[in-house]
C-alpha cells in the first residue's frame, strides 16, 4: 500500500526529528591514522574519533582490519562517539598477508605514491623490495625507490643492486635523512599526493618524515647492532599533512612482506623482464623454475634478466605455489582480530 502524501511527509519529519534528538549527522570524511579498531577521520574543518560500525564485520572472515589510512568514509557524528557507516570503494589498496592466521591487513588504501625505503644497515635488501613491487603490480599508484643512509652506501654496489630496477624504469632517490639530502627531490615526487612511506625496521622512514617536516619531532628508535635489524617506533599508521595538499603515511616497520593477493600467474606478470623473456619458453606455460627450454633461466645464463631478481621471483612463486586458493575474505564470520596491529 502507498502511503498518501501528507503521511510521507510526517514520516520524513519523524525522522529528521529522531536525527535531531540523536545529535547524528552524516558526514563524509578521509582516515588519516588508525590504531587497532580506533580510527582519526578528517571530515572538513571536523577531526573526529570514530570506530567502525559492527554491521561493517558482519559476514566478513579473514580480515585484521575493517578501515585503513586513506579511506573514504561515511561517519555518524554522535555525542557518545563517532561512528564509520561506511567505507567506500577503494581504488586501490596495499595489503599483505599476516604471518601466523593469514588475515588480510590493509595497510593503506586510495594512494598515489608507494615510497619503498632501503638502507645499508640492515643490509639493502632487494627482495622486500621486489615483494612491494608484487603488491604493486597492476594497482594504480606509482612507486619511488629511496636508498637512504647515503652516507653508509657502497656507491658502486648500489648501481649494481638498483641496475634492474632502473631499467624497468623505477625512479630511484639516494637519501640521507639525518643531513636531509634528498628531501627537496622528493617534495617534487611527492607534492599534491597521498605518498605511502614503507620500509623494513630501522631503514630509517621516521627520521625521514622528522626531516621532511621540521619541529614534527616524532621519536626515532636504533638499530640493534647484534641482529642488525631495527626496534618498531611505529606502532600505529598515520598520515602527516607537510603540505596543504601532500600528506605522507608513515607505517609500522616490518621484517617481512607478504603480498596478500598472489597467485603463481599474478608472480609472474609482477616481474615484467621475466614475464617478457617467458615469450621464448618451448611450453606456453612454462613457470620458468624446472622446466626445459626455459627461456627465462637462459636469459639469466646470459645476464640479460637479473639474478638476484629471478631468485626472488622463485622465492614468491614457490610462496604462491603452497597458498590456499580458496583463502581470502568470504563471507560468514566476523573478522579474526580487531585488535591492535600484530606487527611481525
Amino acid at each position: 500500500m502507498t502511503a498518501r502524501p501528507d503521511e510521507a511527509e510526517s514520516r520524513r519529519v519523524r525522522g529528521r526529528r529522531r536525527g535531531v534528538l540523536s545529535g547524528k549527522s552524516s558526514l563524509s570524511g578521509r582516515v588519516t591514522q588508525v590504531l587497532g579498531v580506533r580510527c582519526r577521520v578528517e571530515a572538513g574543518e571536523k577531526v573526529l574519533s570514530a570506530v567502525p560500525a559492527k554491521r561493517l564485520g558482519h559476514g566478513v572472515r579473514g580480515k585484521k582490519n575493517l578501515v585503513a589510512v586513506g579511506d573514504e568514509v561515511k561517519v555518524a557524528d554522535r555525542p557518545r562517539g563517532a561512528l564509520i557507516e561506511e567505507v567506500l570503494t577503494r581504488r586501490n589498496q596495499l595489503s599483505r598477508r599476516m604471518s601466523f592466521t593469514g588475515a588480510e591487513h590493509v595497510v593503506a588504501a586510495n594512494f598515489d605514491l608507494l615510497a619503498v625505503m632501503l638502507a645499508p644497515n640492515p643490509a639493502l635488501n632487494t627482495g622486500l623490495l621486489d615483494r612491494y613491487l608484487t603488491a604493486a603490480f597492476g594497482q594504480d599508484f606509482e612507486v619511488l625507490i629511496l636508498c637512504n643512509k647515503k652516507d653508509l652506501l657502497d656507491g658502486p654496489g648500489v648501481d649494481r643492486a638498483m641496475e634492474p630496477y632502473a631499467a624497468l624504469g623505477l625512479p630511484i632517490l639516494r637519501t640521507c635523512a639525518l643531513t636531509g639530502e634528498g628531501v627537496e627531490a622528493f617534495k617534487e615526487s611527492a607534492r599534491g599526493r597521498w605518498t605511502v612511506l614503507v620500509g623494513h625496521s630501522g631503514v630509517g622512514k621516521t627520521t625521514w618524515i622528522n626531516a621532511l617536516m621540521p619541529g614534527l619531532d616524532l621519536p626515532v628508535g636504533e638499530v640493534d647492532e647484534e641482529r642488525g635489524k631495527g626496534r618498531h617506533t611505529t606502532e600505529r599508521a598515520t598520515a602527516f599533512r607537510w603540505q596543504e595538499d601532500s600528506l605522507i603515511v608513515d607505517t609500522a616497520g616490518i621484517r617481512e612482506f607478504s603480498p596478500y593477493i598472489m597467485t603463481p600467474l599474478e608472480v609472474e606478470n609482477a616481474f615484467v623482464e621475466i614475464h617478457e623473456a617467458g615469450g621464448s619458453c618451448r611450453y606456453p606455460n612454462c613457470l620458468h623454475e624446472t622446466e626445459p627450454a626455459c627461456g627465462v633461466k637462459a636469459a639469466v645464463e646470459r645476464g640479460t634478466v637479473s639474478g638476484q631478481r629471478y631468485r626472488s621471483y622463485l622465492r614468491l612463486m614457490q610462496e604462491a605455489r603452497c597458498r590456499d586458493p580458496e583463502d581470502r575474505p568470504t563471507e560468514g564470520k566476523r573478522p579474526e582480530d580487531t585488535g591492535p596491529f600484530d606487527e611481525d
